[in-house]
């Protein structure tokens, strides 16, 4: 199959699901279609991001630390909402570098709080942030006081929703630490 010709027409679900089938079929054309989200042709780009998009929910082993990396700088450097969307979304699917670059992180609470960006790179930050403080515990008290301080008003249904959810499980999470800190406590008080 050719590809980037393939990317070129007007694309839907179903197109994107029968070029991810055909990289199925032929795992060694993942590397043409993974090439292609580098596209100079935006079109072209944010449509092969999607098709990655699907095959990292699959197989998420197929990208590399060093893919990892060029799609985060291409996330990072993007300023089409399409092609940025597919990036993110490749990355959520994605296991986590140890360590987590600083600017991977500090992108994140942008996009997350940046009304500019789309709903969905909004929520996809939220849970990624949410994702890195299973590793970084540090970080889930700044998520829990920048969620709680943002403005609701200003922002999306959908926003507030994953922003509720995410808070709900945080502090969640924080509440049960604490208690069983304090139970600790009280034991070795006793």
């Amino acid at each position: 199959m050719d590809y980037r010709t393939h990317l070129f027409r007007p694309l839907s679900k179903r197109f994107v699901d029968q070029l991810v089938i055909e990289v199925f079929a032929n795992p060694a054309d993942f590397d043409i279609v993974y090439r292609l989200i580098f596209d100079k042709d935006m079109n072209v780009a944010w449509r092969a991001a999607w098709a990655c998009q699907k095959i990292s929910e699959k197989y998420p082993a197929w990208f590399t630390d060093l893919r990892f990396k060029e799609i985060t700088t291409l996330a990072i450097s993007t300023s089409h909402g399409g092609l940025h969307r597919g990036c993110v979304s490749i990355l959520y699917n994605l296991k986590l570098p140890d360590p987590i670059p600083v600017e991977f992180i500090n992108a994140y609470f942008d996009w997350m709080i940046s009304p500019k960006f789309p709903i969905a790179v909004q929520a996809l930050s939220m849970k990624m942030l949410y994702r890195i403080c299973q590793i970084e515990p540090d970080f889930k008290p700044e998520i829990i006081a920048i969620l709680e301080d943002i403005n609701y008003q200003d922002y999306s249904s959908g926003f507030n929703s994953t922003r509720n959810s995410i808070l709900k499980v945080l502090k969640k999470v924080s509440f049960i630490l604490l208690s069983v800190s304090n139970d600790i406590k009280l034991k070795l008080y006793r």
